[in-house]
C-alpha cells in the first residue's frame, strides 16, 4: 500500500501536468518557471520517500513523465522566441546608434550644398 503523503504527491503532479497540456499554448513563460520550481521541491518530497513508493506509483510517475517531452518542445519554443525578440532589439540599437552621433555641445555643422 502507498504512503498516503505519496499519494498526494502524486496526484498534485498528475493535476498540475494535466494543467499545464490543456493550456500548453497558451502559457507563459512565468507560468513555467512556476510550474518547474513547485514540480522539483514535489520530486525532491517523493526522493524522501522512495522506500515507500509501490510499482502502482512508478506507473503514475512513468504517465506524468510521458507529457515532459511536449512540455519541453513548448518551453524551447518560448525561449527561441525570447532570444529572437532580444536578438531583434539588438538590431534595432545598433542601426539606430548609426545614426546618432555624439555631438559636441560647442561644435558646428556646414551644409555644404551646391
Amino acid at each position: 500500500m502507498s504512503n498516503p503523503s505519496v499519494i498526494s504527491i502524486l496526484d498534485e503532479l498528475e493535476l498540475m501536468t494535466e494543467e499545464i497540456m490543456n493550456r500548453l499554448s497558451i502559457v507563459t513563460e512565468e507560468e513555467f518557471e512556476a510550474m518547474a520550481e513547485h514540480r522539483e521541491l514535489l520530486v525532491k518530497r517523493l526522493e524522501q520517500m522512495k522506500g515507500s513508493i509501490t510499482d502502482q506509483d512508478r506507473s503514475r510517475i512513468k504517465n506524468i513523465l510521458t507529457f515532459d517531452q511536449a512540455i519541453l518542445h513548448r518551453m524551447h519554443i518560448l525561449k527561441d522566441q525570447a532570444g529572437n525578440w532580444i536578438q531583434n532589439q539588438n538590431q534595432v540599437k545598433v542601426q539606430k546608434n548609426a545614426y546618432q552621433h555624439a555631438y559636441a555641445a560647442n561644435s558646428l555643422f556646414f551644409d555644404h550644398r551646391n
